[in-house]
């Protein structure tokens, strides 16, 4: 800033991109401010400007790790919470329940006694000695014998064998479609290694890319901070009186 005396009134001239002249110190020094403010906002504006690939793959890894991780957590969740309710999940593996389950549907079934399952229900039983099992709607009871005939609702006729009251597993009570190809594969046993392997990858990933990303953020206000600490002193005022 360049002070020049003229006319017994002294003067100030900001040294600036805008040249201002003023008569007055508290006017210099309300200016001064609006100069470092202005400075402010000019790197906030740059700091903005620099987002770029790294912060949208920053901003996606986080969400692609976070909804997965999220999914599997209700999956498990929901998984503990339906056994502890006495129920169990089945996958339906063809057809002939479509269109009330089509392939692929996921289907809880609830334990209950025999007797009390009537026409109409939809049950899931042991068809054969190696433990087939079947998920179709009862079209009749025979009492006296304590069996059912079943039937898929896409096939044409009754299945062949009547179903014994005591090979019943249960009566589906919800069915959820195309989550039965997921459940297949979380709960084969042979797959059950994997599945650890990649629910502790994941948590593991999103623990350290959060660590990463708290790092890389507080890196970045150091700097920003240095920045305009630099600039702001570069354009301190100079006093030169000048007779």
């Amino acid at each position: 800033m360049v002070w020049q005396k003229e006319k017994s009134l002294v003067q100030y001239r900001i040294t600036n991109p805008v040249d201002v002249l003023v008569t007055d110190k508290q006017e210099v020094g309300r200016r001064t401010e609006c100069l470092k403010g202005r400075k402010g906002d000019a790197f906030t504006a740059m700091e903005k400007k620099k987002t770029g690939l790294k912060d949208v793959l920053s901003v996606m890894i986080d969400f692609i790790t976070t909804f997965i991780t999220t999914v599997v957590v209700i999956v498990a969740v929901a998984f503990v919470a339906v056994r502890l309710l006495g129920w169990e999940m089945y996958s339906v593996d063809s057809y002939s329940m479509t269109p009330a389950y089509p392939i692929d549907s996921l289907i809880i079934v609830q334990t209950v006694d025999a007797s009390e399952i009537e026409v109409g229900d939809v049950i899931t039983y042991v068809l054969n000695e190696e433990g087939t099992l079947v998920t179709h709607r009862v079209v009749s009871i025979d009492t006296s014998a304590s069996t059912f005939t079943t039937k898929g609702d896409a096939n044409e006729s009754n299945d062949a064998s009547p179903v014994r009251w005591e090979n019943v597993v249960g009566k589906v009570v919800l069915g959820i479609p195309f989550l039965g190809k997921p459940l297949r594969y979380l709960t084969a046993e042979e797959n059950r290694t994997a599945v650890i392997a990649v629910i502790v990858g994941l948590l593991a990933i999103s623990f350290l890319w959060d660590r990463i990303s708290a790092v890389r953020r507080k890196g970045k206000e150091k700097k920003i901070t240095k920045e305009v600490g630099e600039e702001v002193r570069g354009e301190e005022i100079k006093e030169i009186e000048v007779d």
